[in-house]
C-alpha cells in the first residue's frame, strides 16, 4: 500500500467513482487495493478485501487452476482481456457465482509488479443473451414445427392448385389430348368437384320436392325421390370410400389379414349385396363349386364390388354380367365379364393408374381412383389383375390369387 499515493485528488475521484470494478493485485495474489465497485460487486464491505488471495473471489473449483494462471500471467504479463471466449464467473462473499467480463493490464516499479484487473457484472447482459437465445431456440423450434404441419397438411392442395393453374386451358380437352399424370390430377379435381356437387343438388332438389308432395296419392313421387336420395348418397359414399382408401395405402396403413375363405361363398355373396344397384334389365350371373383361398375377405370383397360397380355403371340396361371363377393346381382365377362401353387402346396402358378416367367415361360418374386402389388390394394378397377390352363390346378384369405358397403380410 506504501508503493501508491493518495495525494492526488483526481485520481481518487475517478477509482473511487468509476461503474467497473478496479482491482489492484501484487506478483503474490494478494489483493493490495480495490475500488467500492468491487465491494458492491462481490458483497464486502469497504476495505475487507485488502491483503486477501484475490483467489477469495474466484469459484472453488477454479481456485487451483487460477493460480497457475496468475503465476505464469506475472512471469510474462500483457495487456488483455481475460478468458477470451470464455464465461467467467466471480464469486460473493456468500457463496453465490455471477458472470464476469475482466480485462487486465499490469505496471512495474523498480522492485514489484502488479496486476491490474478491470472488471464487469454482465450478469444482466447474460441473463438477457440466455433469454435471447432460448426465445431463439423456442422460435426455430416452433417455425420448423409449423413449417412441417403447413407442408405436410397443404402438400395436396399446393400441388393441385399449381396442376390447375397449369392445365387450366386443357381442361375443355378430351383426356386423349393431356401429357402425363400432372395433367390428369388436375382433371381429377375439377371431376371430383363436380362429383360431390351434382348428388348434393340431387338430395336438396328432391328433399325439397318431398316436402311438397303431402297428400297420400303422392306417395309414389315420395318414393321416387327418397330413391334419387338413396342413389346419392350411395355415390358420395363410393367417392369418400375412394379417398379413404387411397390416403391409407399411400401412408402405408393398411395392411392384408389373411385367413382361409371359400371364394365361391364370397363371389355369391357379393352379388347378392351389389343386385340392389343393378340397372333396369341387368343381371349378375356366377358358376357354383368350392375352393379355399388364403385371402383377406373384407379387401377381397372391396375388390369384387368395385370391379361389379363398374360393370354395372358402363353397362347399358338390359346388359348381363358374368362373373366367373377357375380354379387350378397353383392358381384361382376370377373373370368379371361386362357388355358395356370397352376401353380403347390408348387408355389401356393408364388403366390402373391414379385418377386416370378414359376418353369415353368422361361424362359417367366417377373418381378415377377404384381400379388403382384394387390393383394395391391384390398386391398385399400376393394377387394381379388384367384386363382385356374392345370399344363398345365390352370388358373383362381377370384377377389371379395363388393357391399355394403364400408369403402372408402381416
Amino acid at each position: 500500500m506504501s508503493n501508491f499515493s493518495s495525494s492526488d485528488i483526481s485520481f481518487e475521484t475517478i477509482f473511487n467513482h468509476v461503474n467497473e470494478g478496479v482491482l489492484i493485485v501484487d506478483s503474490e495474489g494478494v489483493i493490495r487495493l480495490c475500488n467500492p465497485k468491487v465491494g458492491e460487486m462481490f458483497g464486502y464491505e469497504d476495505g475487507d478485501l485488502n491483503h486477501q488471495k484475490v483467489e477469495v473471489l474466484i469459484p472453488d473449483a477454479l481456485t487451483g487452476r487460477h493460480e497457475k494462471y496468475r503465476q505464469a500471467y506475472t512471469k510474462h504479463p500483457v495487456k488483455r482481456p481475460m478468458g477470451r471466449n470464455m464465461l467467467l464467473h466471480g464469486k460473493r462473499k456468500n457463496g453465490s457465482e455471477f458472470p464476469i467480463e475482466i480485462s487486465l493490464s499490469y505496471y512495474q516499479t523498480n522492485d514489484s509488479i502488479f496486476v491490474i484487473a478491470f472488471i464487469i457484472d454482465i450478469t444482466d447482459r447474460s441473463d438477457q443473451q440466455a433469454r435471447i437465445e432460448r426465445m431463439n431456440g423456442e422460435l426455430k423450434s416452433l417455425n420448423e414445427s409449423l413449417e412441417k404441419k403447413v407442408a405436410e397438411r397443404t402438400l395436396v392442395l399446393k400441388e393441385a392448385l399449381h396442376e390447375l393453374e397449369v392445365s387450366r386451358d386443357e381442361l375443355s380437352q378430351a383426356l386423349e389430348n393431356e401429357k402425363g399424370l400432372n395433367e390428369l390430377k388436375s382433371r381429377f379435381v375439377s371431376t371430383a368437384s363436380h362429383e360431390f356437387r351434382t348428388p348434393l343438388s340431387t338430395i336438396l332438389s328432391s328433399v325439397s320436392l318431398i316436402q311438397k308432395y303431402t297428400e297420400r296419392e303422392d306417395q309414389e313421387r315420395r318414393e321416387k325421390h327418397i330413391l334419387k336420395i338413396k342413389n346419392a348418397v350411395s355415390g358420395l359414399t363410393e367417392i369418400l370410400n375412394d379417398f379413404l382408401s387411397l390416403g391409407k395405402l399411400e401412408e402405408g396403413k393398411m395392411s392384408a389379414k389373411l385367413a382361409q375363405h371359400d371364394i365361391f361363398h364370397l363371389i355369391r355373396e357379393v352379388v347378392s349385396d351389389i343386385n340392389s344397384i343393378v340397372r333396369s334389365g341387368q343381371s349378375i350371373s356366377y358358376n357354383s363349386g368350392s375352393c379355399e383361398l388364403m385371402i383377406d375377405r373384407q379387401l377381397l370383397r372391396n375388390v369384387m364390388f368395385n370391379l361389379l360397380s363398374n360393370a354395372i355403371k358402363f353397362s347399358p340396361e338390359g346388359a348381363d354380367i358374368d362373373v366367373k371363377i377357375e380354379a387350378g393346381e397353383e392358381e384361382v382365377v376370377i373373370a368379371v365379364r361386362d357388355q358395356g362401353i370397352g376401353i380403347s387402346e390408348a387408355d389401356m396402358k393408364n388403366l390402373f393408374e391414379r385418377f386416370f378416367r378414359g376418353a369415353n367415361a368422361v361424362a359417367i360418374p366417377g373418381t378415377g381412383l377404384g381400379l388403382n386402389i384394387v390393383t394395391k388390394y391384390l398386391e398385399l394378397m400376393n394377387g394381379t389383375i388384367r384386363c382385356s377390352s374392345r370399344l363398345d363390346e365390352g370388358t373383362t378384369f381377370y384377377i389371379t390369387l395363388p393357391k399355394f405358397k403364400l408369403n402372408p403380410i402381416t
